[in-house]
C-alpha cells in the first residue's frame, strides 16, 4: 500500500523550504505520495513560496509527516506553533492517532536550541498519539548508516535533522542529503505502519513483546505485570524481565495480586533483540529514570550501525513519589534515550479514555505513590492499554498481524480509503 507523506514547513529565508524539498524527494524515492505544504507567515511581505498552504486538516491525509520549522528561542516558530495548535479539534475527536512523525529544524549557530525544537515537535505529536522517528536507521532492511557521511556532516543529531542556516537561505549539500535520507526513512516506516509491511515466512507467528522493569519498586512491578497482560490479550508472546546490577535493591514483599508470583527473570540484551516491541518501567529518581534502567539502555546504543532497538516500537511507564515529581519529565528523558537507540517512540497519547482517567499523561502510564503503593484501577487499566498498544505497533512494523485484531484502525482509514 502506497504511503502518504506530508512535508509541512515554515520558511522565511529559504533554508527550511530547501530541506523540505529534499525530504519530499527522499519520500518519493521510497514510492510515497507526497504533498509539500507551507505554513503561512505572519509577514504579508514575506516570501511567497509556490507550495500549497498547510491546513490542520491536511494531517488527516497523511500516514507520515515531516515537520520542519526554524528554531526560535529553543522552540518552533510562532506560525508553526499556531499550525500545531490548529489541530486541537482533530486531536480531541481522536483523528490524529498513529501517524508517523519526524522533524527538521535550522538555526544560525551549531546549537541554539535545535534539539529542544525537535523534541518540542515530538511532544506535540505524542499528544496526538503519533509515533516519532529520529534520524537513526528504520530497522532491518534499511541500508542507511546512522554514522554515514550525510548524518555526520549534519552533526549526528539522533532526534531528527538540525542544520546551520546559510546567510543566503541555502543549505549545505550534506544537509540536503541528510534531509533526503530522513524523508526516505520516514516514508519507509509509514509504509510499514500503514500496511503491516511485507509478509515473511514467519507472518503467522505471535507478536513478541518484552517488558523491562525495575522490579524492586512495587508500583512499577504491578504496572509491568498489567502491561504484559495487555499484550497477552492480543495473543502476543511476552517476556517480563527485571533489571539487575548496581543500584537495584532487594525486592520487598508485595501485597495483593502479585503476592506469590514467581520473580521475573533478569533481563539480557538478547531479550530486546528477540522482541518486536519493548516497554520499559521505572521509578522516577531525581526527576529522571532510575540508574539501573539508564545503564541498561546505554548498553544497547551501538557505536555504529543499528542496535537491538532500531526500528522497534518502544515506550515507558513510571512511578513517582507525588503526582508532579517527574512523571512527565522522566518519560520525556526516556524518549531521548530511545531515539539515540533508533527506536520508534510509540507513547499512549490520548488514544483511549483510560489515559484521561489515569491522570492524562500522554507520554506513558504513571502512578504517584502518594495515592498508595498499589496502583489505582485506572492506572492499571492504562498500563494494560499501553501493553496492547505496544503489541499492535510491533505487529505493524514487523509485518505479522495479530490474528483477529484490528491493526490500530484509525478514523483516517475509515474516512479516506
Amino acid at each position: 500500500m502506497t504511503p502518504r507523506v506530508a512535508v509541512v514547513y515554515h520558511s522565511r529565508r529559504g533554508t527550511m523550504r530547501a530541506l523540505a524539498e529534499a525530504a519530499a524527494a527522499g519520500a518519493r524515492a521510497h514510492g510515497a505520495r507526497v504533498r509539500l505544504l507551507r505554513v503561512a507567515d505572519d509577514d504579508e511581505a514575506g516570501p511567497a513560496w509556490p507550495d500549497e498552504e498547510a491546513r490542520p486538516e491536511d494531517v488527516l491525509w497523511a500516514d507520515g509527516l515531516v515537520l520542519a520549522s526554524p528554531t526560535y528561542f529553543g522552540n518552533v516558530s510562532a506560525p508553526f506553533k499556531r499550525f500545531l495548535d490548529g489541530t486541537t479539534k482533530l486531536w480531541w475527536d481522536g483523528l490524529l492517532t498513529d501517524r508517523v512523525v519526524t522533524g527538521m529544524t535550522a538555526s544560525t549557530c551549531p546549537h541554539g536550541g535545535r534539539e529542544a525544537t525537535l523534541l518540542t515537535m515530538y511532544q506535540s505529536a505524542h499528544h496526538w498519539g503519533a509515533w516519532t522517528v529520529g534520524a537513526g536507521p528504520a530497522g532491518p532492511g534499511d541500508p542507511a548508516d546512522p554514522a554515514g557521511p550525510a548524518r555526520r556532516g549534519a552533526g549526528g543529531n539522533p532526534y531528527g535533522l538540525a542544520v546551520t542556516a546559510l546567510r543566503d537561505g541555502g543549505v549545505a549539500e550534506h544537509d540536503r542529503d541528510a534531509a533526503w535520507e530522513l524523508g526516505r526513512r520516514l516514508a519507509g516506516v509509514a509504509a510499514r505502519a500503514r500496511s503491516g509491511g511485507p509478509p515473511g515466512p514467519d507472518a503467522a507467528a505471535r507478536s513478541r513483546v518484552t517488558v523491562v522493569h525495575c522490579a524492586e519498586d512495587e508500583t512499577v512491578r504491578l504496572l509491568a505485570q498489567e502491561c504484559a497482560a495487555g499484550a497477552r490479550e492480543l495473543g502476543a508472546e511476552v517476556r517480563l524481565r527485571r533489571l539487575t546490577g548496581p543500584g537495584v535493591r532487594r525486592e520487598s514483599g508485595l501485597p495483593g495480586r502479585a503476592g506469590g508470583a514467581p520473580a521475573a527473570a533478569a533481563v539480557d540484551p538478547a531479550d530486546v533483540a528477540w522482541a518486536d516491541s519493548v516497554v520499559f518501567g521505572t521509578p522516577v529518581r531525581a526527576g529522571a529514570v532510575a540508574a539501573p534502567l539508564l545503564g541498561f539502555l546505554q548498553s544497547l546504543e551501538p557505536p555504529a550501525g543499528p542496535g537491538p532497538l532500531a526500528g522497534k516500537p518502544a515506550s515507558g511507564f513510571v512511578s513517582t513519589a507525588r503526582p508532579h515529581a517527574g512523571s512527565e519529565s522522566a518519560l520525556l528523558s526516556l524518549h531521548h534515550v530511545l531515539h539515540h537507540c533508533g527506536a520508534v517512540v510509540v507513547p499512549p497519547g490520548y488514544t483511549d479514555p483510560v489515559v484521561f482517567e489515569a491522570g492524562g499523561n500522554p507520554y506513558g502510564t504513571s502512578h504517584a505513590r502518594s495515592a498508595g503503593v498499589l496502583p489505582t484501577v485506572q492506572a492499571l487499566a492504562a498500563a494494560r492499554h499501553q501493553g496492547r498498544r505496544a503489541a499492535l505497533a510491533g505487529d505493524r512494523l514487523r509485518g505479522r498481524p495479530v490474528p483477529g485484531a484490528g491493526l490500530l484502525d484509525t478514523p483516517l482509514e475509515k474516512e479516506l480509503t
